[in-house]
């Protein structure tokens, strides 16, 4: 196990959640109205609960907010053994279960609503497969990437992209001088590019923990990139039509020119499941979140009536 780190240091309070396996997640609770109803939020591969710290403040004025760090990720901890047993989508499943039943606990009988963002977004959707209930009132699902079946029109251009993702993370420098570093890396590179500024720092702040004289990826390469080939080999496509949840996707625009495959999908993945909305954040990608701060928080506002 790992030394105590917090990827959301502005917390209010910090829970550890233990997982079935022996993981530790830490679940953040920030200050927000008495009377609001909860909001639990998670996180993208590689990513963690801090790297969405200035969009969980300006949330928490209307909600009270929650927001943890998944294993593999952030100030998580997690047991030995095969990357396939630890990081399999079913643990992800039940850790988060387990992270909203500490919400729950915190909330004295008021709504727990949900917005996952990629990873956090699929492993609801596994979740409630075969008609499995959600611990959640309202679920917005902020592109979950759901892999297409090889009889799929999506499915050529979501493998040559998620070949590229798995190889592109094993490749990630693990040893930073500090976030900083990090930080004026990124920000001419790729998808971060996009990033508004305070997002990018914060990402930057919280996959980055200290050891010794220097800073490392709070999300081993290999981790990450084990994730997203387990998104590419889970069969939850073929089953989208047990599910009885209802669900609210949020799509990038998929005639954007640099569209990730999950976008191109998301019309498909909706259609695929029996009690879902769909909406389309024009001018945005998967990482819309960090592009478009409002109109996310604005579409979390509207679709649970806050």
């Amino acid at each position: 196990m790992r030394k105590s780190f917090s990827s959301l240091r502005e917390a209010a309070e910090r829970i550890e959640v233990a997982a079935a396996d022996g993981a530790v997640l830490p679940l953040y609770a920030l200050n927000g109205p008495d009377d609001a109803p909860g909001l639990m939020v998670g996180h993208a591969n590689g990513f963690a609960a801090g790297s969405y710290g200035p969009w969980l403040h300006v949330l928490s004025r209307w909600f009270r907010v929650f927001a943890f760090d998944a294993r593999g990720h952030g100030g998580s901890s997690w047991p030995e053994g095969s990357l396939a047993d630890v990081f399999s989508i079913d643990r992800f499943a039940d850790d988060l279960a387990r992270v909203a039943a500490q919400a729950h606990e915190r909330l004295n009988g008021a709504p727990l609503h949900f917005a996952g963002h990629s990873l956090s977004a699929a492993t609801a959707v596994r979740l409630a497969l075969d008609g499995g209930a959600l611990p959640f009132d309202v679920a917005i699902l902020f592109e979950p990437p759901i892999f297409p079946p090889p009889d799929s029109p999506h499915y050529t251009e979501a493998s040559l992209q998620q070949e590229k993702l798995v190889r592109g993370s094993l490749r990630r420098e693990r040893q930073w001088k500090n976030p900083a570093a990090l930080e004026t890396y990124l920000r001419s590179r790729g998808v971060f590019r996009t990033f508004e500024a305070e997002l990018l720092r914060a990402h930057c702040e919280a996959c980055l923990r200290p050891e010794g004289n220097h800073y490392v990826l709070c999300c081993p390469p290999e981790v990450e990139s084990f994730i997203f080939m387990s998104h590419r080999d889970a069969d939850i496509w073929s089953r989208l039509g047990t599910i009885r949840a209802r669900f609210h996707l949020v799509s990038g625009d998929p005639t954007a020119p640099e569209r990730d495959w999950v976008t191109g999908a998301a019309a498909s993945i909706a259609q695929g499941m029996h009690a879902v909305s769909l909406e389309v954040l024009r001018d945005a990608g998967h990482m819309m979140i960090f592009q478009q701060t409002q109109r996310c928080i604005q579409i979390v506002r509207r679709r649970t009536g806050t």
